[in-house]
């Protein structure tokens, strides 16, 4: 069976990911308000009240904002303990997941990875639904080992690329702020997420999709991000399709059955004296 992921928008203004395949349905974040998800499922075909889950990656605002719209329709909760209690989910109203153990959910295959973040117990998600492997991970403040694994063996990748650290570091964000992005517990640059992809996927033969995720507004641009990560996996073209979430819409999608059209590598393109 076809498996479609559609983004309902990324970045600070609200993050939020539909994974569906034709009996099961589970929504990574919900970040972006009822306007935004009325759409997203309408153009799913889906209604909210069929999720098998929310799968929640942390507390913070551009990722829950929708929380209790699901909530009042009776969709299950599922997150790490420590982001429920940072939301003030009780523990008896949402499914417990832990980093590195896999829960079945519907039977949907999920794998919570720990991320390094400012936040109680954050985590990305690696899911197996009807042969399709995807993994999202939006705020990461850095790169880890146990990231590698569920890149390599993943269909589609949705991955944050955060900032460019040249416009970060002389944009007009405040210091604090800049120290906040630029650490370990902040958000990933374009140049970390195309280490971290460029080391996930050496020696892979087959295809793969890249969504660029969490973008900043002012210390990027898509056109910025996508070009950064593509210098860094030019040893991978033919095999990616590299693409800039937008920060609004809902349109974008991905399908498990879609013919495989790669990125073009225009690097190689741009032919001395041409």
């Amino acid at each position: 069976m076809s498996v479609t992921v559609r983004s309902f928008g990324s970045g600070s203004s609200g993050n939020a990911v539909l994974v569906q395949a034709a009996t099961a349905s589970i929504l990574i974040d919900c970040g972006v308000g009822p306007k935004t998800l009325k759409q997203g499922f309408s153009l799913a075909g889906r209604s909210p009240e069929q999720l098998s889950a929310v799968l929640v990656t942390h507390e913070h605002v551009d990722h829950i904002r929708g929380l209790g719209w699901f909530t009042k329709r009776g969709v299950p909760i599922a997150t790490t303990n420590g982001t429920a209690q940072a939301i003030g989910i009780a523990p008896s109203t949402h499914t417990k997941v832990d980093d590195g153990s896999a829960a079945i959910l519907d039977g949907i295959r999920v794998l919570p990875i720990a991320v390094s973040h400012d936040a109680a117990e954050p985590c990305g998600f690696f899911l197996e639904i009807e042969g399709a492997r995807i993994t999202v991970v939006t705020d990461l403040g850095c790169s880890n080992k146990a990231l590698l694994e569920p890149i390599a063996n993943s269909d589609l990748v949705v991955l944050e690329a955060n900032h460019d650290e040249t416009m970060l570091r002389r944009g007009p964000y405040p210091a604090h702020l800049k120290r906040r992005v630029l650490s370990t517990e902040g958000h990933l640059s374009n140049g970390h997420c195309g280490e971290l992809l460029s080391q996930a996927l050496a020696g892979r033969s087959t295809p793969i999709a890249i969504w660029l995720a969490h973008l900043s507004q002012v210390n990027n641009t898509p056109t910025m991000a996508v070009n950064t990560v593509q210098r860094m996996l030019a040893d991978h073209f033919g095999r990616i399709t590299l693409k800039a979430i937008p920060r609004y819409g809902c349109e974008l999608t991905w399908r498990s059955d879609e013919p495989f059209v790669p990125t073009t590598n225009d690097f190689q393109l741009q032919l001395p004296g041409l």
